[in-house]
């Protein structure tokens, strides 16, 4: 174990450097993966990670695996060993009063909105459930022209106004106002009039009975506590022989998701997702695994049923 004062020189000397600060100032913020980082600081990849790996092995940066990605962040100040704490603490005022020439806060803000607006990281895509093209497309090839359809769990849009190109009307519920906002921000900027939103919870949904043809649920079932209260409001609210669609996930182990993601189920298992189907009252139900595509961690289930 190195000497105090020797391992006091040695954080110095990894510290005297812009471009470490740099990360530091923004680890101190928010948890970024290496892409986040790159896209901010214009450094090369290598050169972040290498910068990485030295805050890491003196113990000011940890990192954190989620899936097939790595987020790093600044450890616990009550973490960091007495000496590490006391030039740490030295550093905080200069790191705040800090003048952003190379303009990384700004970077930092549109790296964030960003993920607010995919509702994913940069490199998160193919961790997200529901953003398989694939599964999209198969599923809207099932609408026909002139329906009226529910999107229940519409998130910030994305699907809604992909199923407005098909539907006569349709309806987009979620509970989160903070999507809802993007959504709305989504459906101005394209100019779409057949889309209405409401926020309310997709256990009580204010639709009334029989009024729509189809109801749809994109990886939106694992996130109710009950999923089957969810799906007796879709068959409340459809037109008899009406049909509800579902793309969830299958069964999975990636526990990561519940405080990441907010799910409250690790996907369903096909007959687990049958079984609610039908206590809900749907009937002629199929369901149907999706192949999992590459660098995917989650396989997709798309099911339909009738009233």
């Amino acid at each position: 174990m190195k000497e105090p004062m020797q391992r006091t020189a040695q954080v110095l000397r990894l510290l005297g450097d812009e471009n470490r600060l740099r990360i530091l100032r923004l680890l101190g913020q928010t948890p970024l993966n290496v892409s986040e980082m790159t896209s901010i600081l214009g450094l090369a990849q290598s050169g972040i990670s290498r910068h990485l790996g030295q805050l890491r092995q003196i113990g000011l940066v940890k990192e954190n695996k989620e899936g097939n990605w790595t987020y790093y962040q600044v450890v616990e100040q009550e973490s960091l060993d007495s000496e590490l704490q006391q030039v740490w603490e030295a550093l905080q005022e200069p790191l705040s009063k800090w003048k952003d020439a190379h303009h990384d806060e700004v970077r930092l803000r549109e790296v964030l909105n960003q993920r607010n607006v995919d509702g994913v990281g940069l490199n998160e895509r193919l961790l997200e459930p529901g953003q398989s093209w694939a599964a999209w497309a198969r599923v809207l090839g099932v609408l026909l022209p002139d329906l009226e359809v529910a999107d229940l769990g519409c998130g910030d849009g994305t699907l809604t106004l992909e199923m407005a190109r098909f539907a006569k009307t349709v309806v987009g519920v979620d509970l989160n106002p903070e999507t809802l906002g993007i959504a709305r921000q989504r459906i101005a900027r394209m100019n779409v009039s057949n889309v209405t939103l409401l926020s309310e919870p997709l256990e009580s949904l204010s639709i009334a009975e029989h009024q729509m043809d189809v109801a749809f649920f994109s990886q939106t079932l694992h996130h109710l506590e009950t999923p089957t209260l969810g799906l007796r409001e879709a068959h409340r609210i459809l037109k008899r022989h009406g049909q509800v669609l579902i793309m969830e996930l299958d069964e999975h182990q990636e526990i990561w998701v519940k405080e990441k993601k907010g799910h409250r189920w690790l996907g369903f298992k096909q007959e687990q997702l049958q079984s609610m189907m039908q206590e809900a009252g749907f009937q002629n139900i199929r369901i149907e695994r999706m192949p999992i595509q590459k660098g995917e961690l989650f396989q997709v289930l798309l099911a339909s049923g009738r009233k």
